[in-house]
Parts: C-alpha cells; sequence; structure tokens
C-alpha cells in the first residue's frame, strides 16, 4: 500500500468519524472495548517516546485528568502493534510447546527487526483517538507473509477470532492512544482532534518482538 493511499484511508476514517459525531446522540451505543485482565499474544514494538508524541499525551493527559470514562495511553506503556496474534484469552503465559510453532514461525520471517513508521498522525474513530503512520514496503509485505503464515498454522483459529474472520491482516499501522466509555467522545477531546487533524508527528522506530500483552500493553511479557 503505497504512502497516498494509506493517508487517504486514515483520511477517509476520520472523516466518517467526523459524521457520527454530527449524529443525534440517541442513535449510537457503546460496544465496549478488550478484557482489562486478560492477555493477548502480539507482535510489535515498544519505541522511546520522541518529544512531538510525548507533548501530544502530555496535553491529552492534562485534558482527561480528572475523567473517569477516559483510559488513556501512559507514556510508559507507549506501543505501536505490528500484528495481534490472538484475541484476549490468556490468564497466564502459555505453555513453551505451546508457543514454539509461533516462535519458529516468527524467526523463519525474520520478524525480529526494525520497524520504523513515520508521518505519525491522529486518526479518530467514534470512541478512540489512535495515532498511526506509514510503513515502508518490505515491513507490509514482512506483515502480509507472517499473517498467511499463521492462516496456515496452528493458530489459524485465534488469528480469525481477533480478527473476525477477515481475509486480510488490519490496514492500520497505529496505537490506540485514548479509549472513552461512552459511544462517543465528549466535546472537548473531538475539539482536541479537529485542531490537531492535519499535524504530524514524526517517526518511531523500534525491533519487533513477539510478547504476551494486557490491551494496553500495561502488562508485557516476551515470548521470543
Amino acid at each position: 500500500m503505497t504512502h497516498k493511499s494509506l493517508t487517504q484511508i486514515y483520511h477517509q476514517r476520520s472523516k466518517e468519524t467526523l459524521r457520527v459525531w454530527d449524529e443525534p446522540a440517541t442513535a449510537k451505543a457503546h460496544s465496549g472495548f478488550y478484557p482489562e485482565n486478560l492477555k493477548a499474544i502480539a507482535a510489535g514494538i515498544q519505541p522511546s517516546l520522541t518529544p512531538a508524541v510525548s507533548t501530544l499525551l502530555a496535553e491529552l493527559r492534562d485534558l482527561v485528568l480528572d475523567d473517569p470514562l477516559a483510559d488513556i495511553m501512559q507514556p510508559a506503556h507507549f506501543h505501536l502493534t505490528f500484528l495481534a496474534i490472538t484475541p484476549s484469552c490468556y490468564e497466564r503465559r502459555p505453555q513453551t510447546e505451546d508457543i514454539e510453532t509461533l516462535r519458529q514461525l516468527a524467526a523463519a520471517h525474520k520478524l525480529e527487526s526494525v520497524l520504523t513508521v513515520r508521518d505519525l498522525q491522529l486518526v479518530a474513530l467514534p470512541n478512540q483517538l489512535l495515532i498511526a503512520g506509514i510503513v515502508d514496503e518490505a515491513a507490509s509485505a514482512k506483515r502480509e507473509a507472517f499473517w498467511r503464515a499463521l492462516q496456515h498454522s496452528n493458530w489459524a483459529s485465534l488469528l480469525r477470532e481477533r480478527y473476525h474472520g477477515s481475509e486480510q491482516p488490519p490496514t492500520f499501522w497505529h496505537s490506540t492512544l485514548l479509549r472513552y466509555h461512552a459511544a462517543v467522545l465528549p466535546e472537548r477531546l473531538q475539539q482536541f482532534f479537529k485542531a490537531r487533524n492535519n499535524q504530524r508527528y514524526g517517526s518511531i522506530s523500534g525491533t519487533i518482538k513477539l510478547r504476551l500483552v494486557t490491551y494496553n500493553w500495561s502488562q508485557t511479557e516476551l515470548l521470543g
């Protein structure tokens, strides 16, 4: 996927959200988020915070400081997912033999490599704010190949469950900065997004690793 097409997808998704925000509130319903106490297996990066992203998080945190409905990413938990492999279904670390095939697949696809995501920007969902960006063609091809390999492994059923039966890997390269426990973001957060809709936040880089993680990566454990 080209830089231009992915940027257009991000723009279109936010545009759709803006239309949702303009609808009467009574027409919306909140469907909930991930289980807070269960973990998923995911591959991703935990990059150091850049000044631009750090400032963005600080501004957002100041805005929701006393709001019990706001679930904001903490700076120490900042991450970007390469691919989530399972739903949140684990209470504890899987047995070594259960993840050996996953390690072998990761090694075969040279998964443990540096991922750079550039041209970071905010993307709005009705009750979430994401930071998303662009990757190079090699990273995109690697995720596609790893996805196909998982579909022909003993991890296929969990992968289908995670992505609701999708035949394609996720389009976005993103991290969720804020989840809001209501149908839509409140007006102040909508305005926060609108004021920054066209801003860019540079790039981030980190080494992809297999991890067992809570939904917000507040708890992570290496599996590789």
